[in-house]
Order: C-alpha cells, then structure tokens, then sequence
C-alpha cells in the first residue's frame, strides 16, 4: 500500500503526517474530527487484513489488549476498517522512544530505573489480565517530556502470526518471518521464544531485562551480524556483568536476564518490587545527600537527644468523597505502625499525632508538644482504584523539606508505595536497618487490596474507642477475616475490640472473653512475632484469668516486639503498680508518656498507674494534662475524684465524679460517685445510684463490683461480700485492684472493714493475690 498522503480521511480521522514505520505497518499522526484530539493511526498491511481468520483472530486478541487501564499502557481507542483500509487507533504519545533517548550514549542509570519501574508496573497490571506483550523493546517504550513513560503494542507480536499457528505456542513465536515481517526482534527475545516453546509473563521479563542492560551499557547483551548470529546469542551467550551501574542494579538485571525460568524472576510484581526498592535504598539517597548536602539531618538538642524521632500526622483527604477519611487515616497509621517496629527510631504514637487533625499548627509546634524532630505529613486523592499520594518529610525545627515525592498508583500497588516511603523516611533519617527490622517493616499479611479496605475501616471505627466503634470494628474485621482467614492483625485487632468491650463493662465477660481467647490464639498461631496479638492477650490473662506470671511474660513479650507501643507500656506500667513494683511501673509510664504525650487515655492509664504506687501529686499532675489536651474527657474527672476520696475530700470527691459520668463515664464511674455520695454522708443520693446501677445490671452489662463497692460504702458489709462472690465468678478485671483498694482506704472507709473478713480473705486466697 503506497504511503497516504496528508489531509486524507479514514473514517473520522484527518492524516496530518506519517511519523513512524513498523512490521504491522505505517503509523501517522492524525485528528480525530469527531472528539477533536490527535491520535496515532495505525495502517495494517492490505496482505495482513486479507487473510479472513488472521484478522478475526488480531481484532479479538486487540480487543483484549485495549481493555487494559493503566497509566503507563497506551490506550487503544478504536480498531476499525474503511473503503477496505484496516487500522487502529490510538492515543498519540509526545515523546521519544528509548532508542532515541539513548541515541549513541548509555542512560543515566537513574532515568532508566524510572523507566524500568514505569515499565514493570504495565507489565503486572497486563499480567493480571492474561496477557503477555511479546516484543518488549526500545522502540516500544516512549518516554514524555515529563518522564511518564508508555508502554505500546500489546500482543501485536502474537497478532502478527500466520494462521496456521493456532495453539499459541509455537509457530507465532518462531523466529520466521511472514510477508517479509520478523516475528518478534530477535535480539530482545528470551530463549523460550526463541525455541518455540510455551511462553509466559517471564518472556516479557527477560526482554525487560536485555532492554534495561541494552540502555544501561550502550550495547547490546545479544547483538549479532545477523538474525541467527542474535538468535543463537540469546541461547548460548551469558551477558556481560553491568559494572557502570550499583551493584544492586546491576543484580537485579542479571535476574531478569536467567535463561533457566526457575532463576528468573517469577513475577513482574517481584522484579517492581525489587526495583523500587533499590531506588528508595540507593538512588534516593544520593539525591537527598546531593540536595541537602548543608544540612545534617540528627536530632534537634533539647528534644530528644541523639536519637532520631518522628511524627506521622494525619494524611488529608483530597478526595471528593469525604467517606475516605478512614482511607487516609489508614494509609498514616500503616506507616506509623511499620516504623514504630525500628528500635533505634522513636516514633509519637498515633493518638498524640493525629490530635492535630484539621488544626493549623506549624511544624515547630507539634515537635515541641510530641518531642520529635522530623515530621511526616501528606496528601490522598483517590478516584476509583486510582490514588495520587503526596508525602513530604519535614525538619520540625525550622519547616525545611527533607524529602518529598508523589505516587500515582492503583490500589493494588498501595502495598509497595507504602513499603517506598517508609524506606525514604528510613534513609533520610539515616537510620540503620538491622536484617529482623527491615524484615518487620516490609513484612505484609496480605496483598489483597480488598481485605486491606476492610481492614483499614475496622481499625477506623476502633480508634474511635465507644462502644458503637468497637462493635462495628468487629463487623469490618470479621469481613475481612471471612476474604482472608490467615490476616492475623484483624484476628488481633478483633480481639482488642472484644476485650475492650468486657474490660470497660459493656458487655460481660461470656460474649467477650472466648472471643477475644480465640481471635488472639488464631492471631498467635498465623505470628508469634505480631506484638498487637501479645497485648490483648496479656490484659486477658491479667484482668480476666488471674494469671500473674503469664501475663508479666506476654506483656514484656509485646513490648519487646514493639518497643514503641505506648499502650502496651502504659498497661505494663498498671500491671508492675499491681505487683507493687513502683519504681519499675513508673519507669514504663514516662517511657509510655514520652511516646504519646497528648493522649488522654494513656495519661489517664499512667495517672492511674501513679496513684496506685502512692505517687498521688504525680496522678494529679496527669490529670491536669488531661484537662488541657481534652477538657471534656472524663477520665481526668474520674481519676481526681479517686485521688480526693483517698485524702477523705468527700464533698470534692462528689463534685469530681458527677462532672465525670456527666462527659459520659461508664457504669465504673457511676460506682464511684455512689460510693463517694456514701463516705460523704448523702446515703439518699447513694441509694439513688446503687437502683441506678441495679436497673442498669437488668437491662446491660453491669460489672458485680461496682454493686459492690456502693454496698461497702454504705456500711452494708453481708451484700458487698455477696457481690464480690458474684463477681469473682463472673470474673470482673477490677477484682485484680481489690486487695490494694482495701489497703489504701482510710481507717474510716467502710471498705476497710473488708480486708478482715475471712470470707473476703478466703476470695483473694482463690485469686491468688497477696493478703
């Protein structure tokens, strides 16, 4: 067919000049008349459309190839015929080819991981879908202006074939030629290809790979005179070591270039996984040294030290959909919760960071009250499967960008853009990565970007630490458990929400504890490293079984594993009060206050911790650290109330505990005003509350001790002892602090007069604890 001259028509698509020439024909820059935009039209040969079955067979395999989506594939918009003209239509790509970017010169190793990525990530998205390109090659790869890279001819290789090759493995993969067209370019194919054998997903890999070795070195790893002498090459030449490139590169690309399939990267997500991660662990940091070259990146004096610390704030929801807050939220504490795992980096916990969510406050602020030097902040936009993810690594003392970057990705790829940038953050804190830590950070449970969602959404509502969050929680982890029985952290993270239920009296301990006993053990058994699957099972074991060595034994093993857990301290610190080792309690309080400074829970946790070692002036101090982070919290009203009925201020102790169930105290706390109403002679207002608590108890979950506690105080010594026995049985967490709450009463406190009944004694005998 002689070349078409500017100007002619083919269906809605105006010529305005050839731009290229391959095996399936002339290509030309056109206008598309119809939408008004420029496409790249594709004439096929008139010998190629007039074989009837050869045609049928291109435009069902094209049609496959132009279903697939993704930004680094070239979108085909139409394959059509006119007056007997066969074409496809595609969008036209502004840019250079890699063989004409690298012309007679090597590219910069940088520019061709990019590419190389860009490249990869098409192939596993094409993968996915079944299909395999074929003719992975320099001049199929065109790179815009702005580095976006594309990837062209999807399954034209295979298309090309003669129809006499109908098995898809042999004929149209040979090294012949049909028409005077080369089926396949013989120095970038993979040895199978060149046998005629079976192909799959790793021919691509193996082509990628003589690509990135051709670029990189300037020459050819299988150049020869002639077709044979190319063909023969692929099969019997090993190619040359990359010396021009890192060594991790250049190991990287010899995997790819494996003549045995089974020493050849197995997956395009492998070989992506492994290029991004090279580029994060070396390229990125010659960057940074290059762009901040006048800065040293350690600690800021006076905050902590030597050791490097950060904050991962709240990401901001750019999306139109304000439902993906919990998305964005999710994508911060991932990488909270990876880094949290490097021993040698202190990361703010989670409550402390996000309490600056939606608040404008500057960096320098928040590393002053969180008491970290680095901040790490960032941005979703999510349309569909589509995200666009901006993170940006600031110095809190002077605002200045350490590192920043920008990921467009489908869900899919969130796993490997969140493994990217806590390597970045890795590198730029020069933090070094031990061979466990680097595993922890990296390691992942799954790879399904559903079950990830569900998870996401679970841990959403259970951060919002009610009753209604917790319940819902359960329903997303069950769903995603249901997708994935082996995700061990929504086992575990069920199995919070299912303590949390029986430990704050919301429900009892018959529709929690087994739960939570089996979604821990489950968790356990998929991880034993999982430290979030330690903690639920040492508060179980401490509140709910009364096991005193096996509790200290899962609470150290949680906070070994995560050293960065302010909960887990804050608990542990509660446990040691218990055991009447106050100076190591206090000692796991402020390290768990140092992590999570701003949350009112663990200053509560650390302020009850205090109290219980006789530390009453520092509890007091917590509690007005509480009132200024969340002056409506009621924790710090319920703690103050606790510290005034142990200094016999009985009328303060009132006015506290009322403010406290007032913000929404749960029935503990209503105990505690009714047995503060007792000691400070107002029995009518303590009766009052002991039917409240009575009523509730017929209606919910309502803890025996807290019955108990009202009837000690009012004197009425037989009904307090058979509440105790009820809730011995029902096997209440407070039971655990009863012998230390007898101790601490004042000689005029009813409840002293318990510590010398024998059926009381006989009761702490059963639970083991000190008499």
């Amino acid at each position: 067919m002689p070349p078409l001259a500017a100007n002619t028509v083919i269906k809605q698509y105006k010529v305005l000049a050839p731009i290229g020439k391959g095996g399936m024909g002339e290509v030309y820059l056109a206008q598309d008349t119809a939408l008004g935009r420029k496409v790249a039209l594709k004439i096929l040969p008139s010998e190629f459309a007039a074989d009837r079955d050869r045609m049928d067979r291109f435009v069902r395999e094209a049609q496959s190839a132009s279903a697939l989506n993704h930004p680094n594939i070239i979108t085909i918009y139409e394959i059509g015929e006119s007056n007997g003209t066969h074409f496809i239509a595609t969008e036209f790509i502004d840019g250079k080819t890699l063989t004409e970017l690298a012309q007679s010169h090597a590219l910069d190793y940088r520019v061709m991981l990019d590419v190389a990525i860009q490249v990869a990530s098409a192939l596993d998205d094409a993968h996915s879908a079944g299909i395999v390109h074929r003719d992975i090659k320099p001049d199929n790869v065109m790179v815009r202006s702005n580095g976006l890279t594309k990837v062209l001819d999807f399954g034209i290789a295979k298309l090309s074939a003669p129809t006499d090759s109908s098995d898809d493995t042999t004929t149209a993969l040979q090294p012949q030629t049909h028409a005077g067209v080369l089926i396949g370019t013989p120095q970038f194919m993979s040895p199978e290809q060149v046998r005629g054998l079976r192909v799959d997903h790793q021919t691509d890999i193996f082509s990628l790979g003589v690509v990135m070795h051709h670029m990189l070195s300037g020459q050819s790893p299988f150049a020869g005179d002639t077709v044979s002498d190319a063909l023969a090459a692929v099969l019997t030449r090993e190619p040359r070591r990359l010396t021009e490139v890192p060594a991790a590169l250049a190991d990287i690309v010899s995997r790819t270039l494996q003549k045995d399939t089974r020493h050849r990267y197995r997956s395009a997500k492998d070989l992506l996984r492994d290029l991004r991660a090279f580029r994060q662990e070396s390229d990125f940091q010659d960057n940074l040294d290059r762009r901040t070259e006048s800065v040293r990146i350690e600690a800021t004096p006076g905050r902590s030290g030597s050791r490097p610390s950060i904050a991962v704030l709240p990401f901001t929801n750019m999306s139109a959909d304000a439902d993906n807050e919990y998305f964005c939220d999710g994508l911060a504490e991932e990488l909270l919760n990876a880094l949290s795992k490097i021993d040698d980096l202190k990361v703010a916990a989670r409550t402390s960071a996000f309490s600056f969510k939606g608040k404008s406050v500057n960096a320098s602020e928040i590393g002053a009250r969180l008491g970290v030097n680095h901040i790490l902040e960032g941005s979703v936009r999510r349309s569909g499967n589509r995200l666009r993810i901006s993170v940006q690594l600031v110095n809190a003392s002077d605002g200045f960008h350490l590192w920043s970057n920008r990921y467009d990705s489908e869900m899919r790829d969130l796993f490997d853009v969140q493994d990217e940038i806590a390597l970045a953050v890795v590198g730029a804190l020069k933090v070094m990565l031990f061979g466990a830590e680097k595993t922890a950070l990296l390691k992942r449970y799954t790879d399904d970007a559903a079950v990830h969602e569900l998870f996401l959404k679970g841990r959403y509502y259970s951060n919002k630490y009610s009753a209604e969050g917790w319940t819902r929680a359960i329903e997303f982890f069950q769903r995603a458990i249901d997708m994935q029985p082996d995700h061990a952290p929504a086992h575990a993270a069920m199995a919070v929400c299912y303590g949390c239920l029986w430990y704050f009296g919301l429900l009892p301990a018959g529709q929690t504890v087994p739960q939570c006993k089996a979604a821990t053990r489950k968790a356990l058994d998929i991880d034993g490293t999982l430290a979030d699957a330690h903690l639920p099972l040492a508060i179980i074991t401490f509140f709910y079984d009364w096991e005193w060595e096996r509790a200290e034994q899962a609470f150290k093993q949680s906070v070994a594993l995560n050293s960065n857990n302010a909960e887990a301290l804050s608990y542990y610190a509660l446990f040691l009060a218990f055991e009447g080792r106050a100076d190591e309690a206090l000692a796991r309080a402020q390290r768990a206050l140092e992590i999570d400074p701003l949350s009112p829970l663990i200053n509560m946790t650390v302020g009850w911790a205090y109290f219980s070692t006789g530390r009453s002036d520092a509890a007091l101090d917590q509690v007005g650290k509480m009132i200024e982070i969340e002056p409506d919290f009621y924790g710090a009203y319920w703690l103050k109330g606790a510290i005034r009925m142990a200094e016999e201020r009985y009328a303060d102790a009132v006015e506290e505990l009322k403010r406290a169930v007032s913000l929404g105290g749960h029935p503990i706390v209503v105990a505690d005003l009714g047995s503060a109403y007792g000691l400070a002679a107002r029995r009518e207002d303590a009766v009052r509350i002991l039917d409240q608590l009575l009523e509730m108890r017929r209606r919910e979950y309502v803890p025996a001790t807290c019955i108990a506690r009202v009837y000690s105080r009012l004197g009425e010594i037989e009904k307090a002892i058979e509440w105790l026995e009820t809730a011995f049985d029902e096997r209440n967490g407070e039971m655990v602090f009863l012998q230390e709450e007898i101790a601490g009463t004042a000689e005029g406190d009813p409840l002293s007069r318990l510590g010398s009944d024998p059926r009381v004694k006989d009761l702490l005998r059963r639970m083991s604890l000190p008499q």
